[in-house]
C-alpha cells in the first residue's frame, strides 16, 4: 500500500479512533491522525533535506503515520503491537517468511 492508500483506509483509520478514545481516557495528548500525518510530513522532509530518494521518503512517511496504530490495543508497547498488527495483516494477504 501507498502513503496515500494508507491514510484512507477504513480499518487503519478505525483503529486511531479506538486509540483515541483510550488515550483520551488516560489523558494523554493528541495522538490522531493529524498528529501522526505531521511525524509523516517531518520525517519526509528530514530525508528530503538529506537527499534520499522517493522510496525512502515513501517508507518514511508510512512508518510516521502508522507508529501509533498500536494504542489502539494498549499504550504499553504500542510500537510493538502496531508492528505486529501490520505484520499478521500483510500476512494474510501475501507470504511472509
Amino acid at each position: 500500500m501507498t502513503y496515500e492508500e494508507i491514510i484512507k483506509n477504513k480499518e487503519i483509520l478505525e483503529y486511531y479512533k479506538r486509540g483515541c478514545v483510550i488515550l483520551d481516557a488516560l489523558g494523554f495528548t493528541d495522538h490522531s491522525t493529524v498528529h501522526t500525518k505531521l511525524v509523516a510530513g517531518r520525517a519526509a522532509d528530514l530525508l528530503k533535506a538529506f537527499d534520499h530518494g522517493q522510496d525512502v521518503i515513501e517508507l518514511a512517511k508510512i512508518a510516521g503515520f502508522m507508529h501509533d496504530i498500536g494504542n489502539a490495543i494498549n499504550r504499553n508497547h504500542h510500537a510493538e503491537y502496531g508492528a505486529y498488527h501490520r505484520r499478521q495483516n500483510r500476512c494474510a494477504k501475501e507470504p511472509c517468511s
